[in-house]
């Protein structure tokens, strides 16, 4: 074979030059340029090694992932010059495993808990509401945790606060999650997570603009005004229900059953007039939410989408007028009619709300910026005493109309 002749050589030599940095730049087989995470994945496994655990050529996307690969990214990223906790062992996971130092640090660090018999469960898939734990204590926001684990009244009566509550709140304020378009891929605070998802949250966690984080300050102080038993049931209720999705359409806890009234949605999960009606819509209508909420009856709410609700309003309440239970509207195009209205939520007092956004059903200051700017009005909601009605099927199942209303918000 005759050699090449040496401008051929060169360009050759360029173009190999060229392909092999290209492939080390990037180089897992299983996640293609046009994958919804590619960026981050990026970050996190190429531009950074912190997630490369399975090779330098496939990162496995939709495997869940395992504590101990969670725990030794975060403390590498967080936490890396922190010394082990000698007096800190686990059974299951022996000082001289390369995996012992990282579930060391973290459980030091009360990032995460231990079981109850001291195992770490290094293999353990982790779940969603535990890693919006680990991941929102290892940013370091402290105070904001405090402040949520503590939301009480003006006179010192407390709510009951889940477990790990405050820490989905701040992970979905933030919007650490994915809000998919495929409504069967966002996550329950049940479901555990796979690799692509623990890659965008952290790689979402590390690019916040400092004002975001700073602004979970928000949070260190979440005082309600007194208010009577019932505004009180469904306040806790609210808080109690945080941890679902944000399911365009959707106002079920769980995947629609048969028979259901109100269309079909693929998975537990609310938009924001969906979460209206799961949280205060009374029994009617074939609609019957209020089962799991035997502390109050509920009201009517005959409209599924906010711009009805809105339109449905008898009187305009003014933000300085509104009253805990008061239905809030909002129009993200700054528009003042019913008709720009796109979002709702859940007046709770002195400033903060309940709604359901991209990241789920949360909490939101609302006295300044964002929510504030783009207030249109209140609605307060009366008990029902017209006649019962059954609601159509929402949307292509007859053509009615009734759908969801999108995230919005900042």
């Amino acid at each position: 074979m005759r050699p090449l002749p040496l401008r051929l050589a060169l360009a050759a030599a360029l173009v190999l030059g060229l392909l092999i940095p290209a492939r080390a730049a990037f180089a897992f087989d299983d996640v293609p340029t046009n994958y919804w995470d590619y960026t981050a994945i990026k970050y996190m496994a190429t531009d950074n090694l912190w997630m490369q655990d399975y090779g330098p050529t496939v990162f496995q996307p939709r495997t869940n992932e395992r504590r101990k690969l969670v725990v030794r990214t975060l403390v590498k990223i967080y936490a890396p010059e922190e010394p082990v906790d000698p007096t800190i062992h686990f059974p299951d996971l022996l000082d001289g495993d390369p995996f012992y130092p990282f579930a060391n640090v973290a459980v030091k660090l009360s990032w995460i808990a231990r079981y109850g018999d001291g195992r770490f469960g290094p293999d353990d898939q982790i779940m969603s509401s535990t890693f919006d734990r680990v991941l929102v204590r290892a940013m370091g926001l402290w105070d904001p945790i405090a402040g949520l684990s503590n939301i009480h009244q003006e006179d010192g009566t407390k709510y009951s606060i889940p477990e790990k509550f405050a820490e989905m709140q701040l992970a979905r304020w933030l919007g650490l999650h994915y809000n998919h378009t495929d409504e069967t891929k966002d996550l329950q605070k049940t479901s555990y997570v796979p690799r692509d998802e623990i890659a965008y949250s952290i790689w979402k966690a590390l690019t916040l603009p400092q004002w975001k984080i700073d602004g979970a300050s928000i949070f260190d102080d979440v005082t309600l005004p007194v208010v009577t038993p019932v505004v009180q049931a469904f306040t806790q209720y609210m808080i109690n229900q945080e941890g679902y999705p944000y399911i365009w359409a959707g106002e079920w806890k769980v995947k629609s059953p048969p028979g259901y009234c109100c269309g079909y949605q693929p998975q537990g999960g609310m938009d924001c007039s969906g979460w209206v009606w799961w949280t205060l819509k009374r029994n009617e209508s074939n609609y019957n939410a209020a089962q799991f909420h035997p502390s109050y009856v509920g009201w009517h709410v005959g409209e599924r989408v906010s711009r009805d609700m809105a339109a449905a309003a008898a009187t305009h309440v003014s933000f300085a007028n509104l009253l805990p239970g008061n239905l809030m509207f909002f129009a993200s195009n700054g528009g003042h009619t019913a008709a720009d209205v796109d979002h709702v939520g859940i007046f709770l007092g002195n400033g903060w709300m309940s709604h359901s956004t991209g990241g789920g059903p949360q909490l939101a200051w609302v006295a300044s910026g964002w929510y504030y700017d783009h207030f249109v009005w209140g609605r307060s909601l009366k008990a029902y005493t017209g006649p019962e009605r059954r609601l159509p099927m929402r949307g292509s199942e007859q053509g009615s109309g009734l759908g969801g209303d999108p995230a919005v918000g900042p």
